[in-house]
């Protein structure tokens, strides 16, 4: 009885008409158009890696798009925005081997770069743009990366690498980016507020002066409770025939006051770095950048590596 029930019912479901919408569904063609918006609806929400998967997705199911080197580019600049440098390269890698070399190749030895940037290797992005420049006849294209360099060599707080990349910009160049006032600024990165490690260790020698030299109070309010507490207290063992003691605190003393100076010396370099990385900082707010990037790369600065959005056009 069972089995003519599941018969019949069977029967009767295949002499149902099936719905307009379910047929519509099943013929439902993927639209690159569609595709594309999809993908770029996620990059703009801020969804890049699942941004950089639907842009992947496009470049396979449609590989022959005028606009798949765009697309591409765009996967990799997701990926960079995601924190994911090791998979934007190998997105890239195509398009900086390409011969000759084309706009998309080059916006993509540019991305390599920062590429790099992001995994902290400075020195391998700047070999990816000075292979871009001898592989280049564009003066524009070479200017692009010269400031590139020019600028990772500011951002390392090497200011004279920084000139010497900067003075190799041709002179339509250096209007176009502004390379002037950016060389004017660094006339006066030589000349920043700065403390005198050795100066701050040699201060030391009375606990906590040193760091009360580089302005931090409470290390030397501490060094100073610290040192003086030990000295003290050796003091009295010895002063109290305890001599055991009195050797335990002088050995422990003496450590926390060759801390004490190291200290001091290390919060003089900190502070220096400190303000030389605050210099960079302004200079970057106070100056467009020219190489490729817009306004919206200060939104994604973070860590040591630059994360930047292009402006990539369909």
């Amino acid at each position: 009885m069972k089995h003519r029930l599941l018969l019949a019912a069977l029967l009767l479901g295949l002499c149902l008409p099936i719905p307009a919408s379910v047929l519509h569904a099943a013929e439902r063609i993927i639209d690159s158009r569609q595709q594309l918006a999809f993908a770029e609806h996620l990059f703009n929400q801020g969804q890049y890696r699942r941004a950089a998967e639907e842009y992947i997705r496009y470049t396979f199911f449609f590989p022959g798009d005028p606009d798949l080197d765009r697309v591409r580019l765009k996967a990799a600049e997701a990926h960079l925005l995601a924190g994911d440098g090791g998979s934007a390269l190998q997105v890239l890698r195509p398009l900086t081997e390409r011969e000759p070399l084309d706009a998309a190749a080059v916006d993509a030895y540019l991305l390599t770069a920062e590429c790099h940037l992001q995994r902290n290797d400075p020195n391998q992005a700047v070999l990816q743009l000075n292979n871009l420049i001898l592989l280049t006849d564009d003066p524009s294209v070479k200017d692009r990366a010269h400031l590139r360099i020019g600028w990772i060599h500011i951002e390392q707080l090497d200011w004279q690498g920084g000139r010497r990349a900067l003075a190799r910009i041709t002179e339509p160049g250096r209007q176009r980016h502004q390379v002037d006032r950016i060389v004017s600024a660094l006339d006066t990165a030589d000349h920043l507020p700065g403390k005198n490690p050795s100066l701050a260790g040699a201060l030391s020698i009375l606990p906590g002066a040193g760091q009360l030299y580089v302005g931090r109070y409470q290390d030397a309010l501490s060094a100073f409770l610290v040192n003086g507490g030990l000295f003290w207290a050796a003091y009295e063992s010895f002063d109290n025939d305890l001599n055991v003691l009195g050797g335990l605190l002088t050995v422990v003393g003496i450590g926390f006051y060759t801390g004490n100076i190291y200290s001091a010396i290390s919060s003089a370099h900190k502070y220096n770095r400190a303000v030389e990385e605050g210099f960079v900082d302004h200079l970057k707010h106070q100056v467009i950048w020219g190489s490729g990037l817009d306004d919206a790369h200060r939104r994604h600065t973070a860590g040591n590596g630059l994360r930047v959005r292009w402006q990539i056009p369909f």
